[in-house]
């Protein structure tokens, strides 16, 4: 992550007067005062900031949020905090970012702020709805990194999408994908149907037609390719994720192309 010769910016402050703003310099061990811009005196949103910048910012918001959802189902454990830092080589932090991101993880986990008050504080800061939806998918990582999500954590992951702006139904496509038998109680899942899958990655119904699929899959992936994203603030440390997401797309419309012969 490169924070080399950032200065951390008080305008932070003005972007993140929340939770994020406050714990952003506590993580780093002093207080936020001041980023340098190259002389550029101007109060620049997130997707502006210099790399280094988003990049801490993102870290920090993921760290937060992965601590609340340790935290949902009772106390973090020594053994929770090491998937911590193993999630976070996973997402391709690098040391000096994982080390951060753990201070900040260890500060939010007993701070007094919900993580709705970080997803909202988040979502209004980022305004590509694309990188939401990758952040999302980053928590649904996190909830199953020890193979089974708990219901405080399927609570907060199906409340979440209206703190951060996305889609309600995301929350649905990812349980199918994501839980299956694993849920404590729940009856074993109908199998899956890769078709229907497909449709749902798209956003799409079966119903509708040849030229309505083909337009909504070429939206979806310019909006979704990692060029784009990165433009709108999407760390580099996020890139390969970006990446997973844009084959799935492609996958997706290929699989629907055969099955309706497009």
């Amino acid at each position: 992550m490169g924070w080399k010769g950032i200065a951390i910016g008080g305008y932070i402050g003005s972007i993140f007067g929340g939770p994020l703003g406050s714990i952003l310099g506590a993580a780093l061990g002093h207080k936020v005062e001041s980023m340098a811009f190259g002389g550029d005196n101007r109060r620049p949103g997130y997707a502006e900031m210099p790399p280094g910048g988003r990049s801490m910012i993102f870290c920090a918001s993921v760290a937060a949020m992965m601590a609340k959802l340790a935290k949902a189902d009772g106390a973090v454990t020594r053994d929770e905090i090491d998937g911590v830092e193993e999630a976070f080589r996973r997402l391709g932090f690098t040391p000096s970012a994982r080390r951060y991101a753990v201070n900040v993880f260890r500060k939010a986990k007993d701070d007094s702020h919900s993580i709705y008050e970080y997803a909202r504080e988040f979502a209004g800061a980022v305004s590509s709805v694309e990188v939401r939806e990758l952040f999302y998918e980053i928590l649904w990582d996190i909830a199953c990194v020890d193979g089974a999500v708990s219901e405080e954590e399927l609570v907060i992951l199906q409340r979440i999408p209206r703190s951060l702006g996305i889609r309600p139904g995301l929350f649905d496509y990812f349980f199918v994908r994501r839980i299956g038998s694993r849920r404590a109680g729940a009856p074993p899942p109908p199998p899956r149907d890769p078709l229907a899958d497909a449709y749902a990655m798209l956003g799409a119904k079966p119903s509708d037609g040849a030229d309505t699929l083909r337009r909504k899959y070429r939206e979806l992936a310019k909006r979704n390719h990692p060029d784009a994203l990165r433009a709108q603030g999407l760390p580099d440390e996020m890139v390969g994720k970006a990446t997973e997401r844009m084959s799935r797309i492609n996958s997706a419309w290929a699989a629907i192309k055969e099955a309706r012969n497009i």
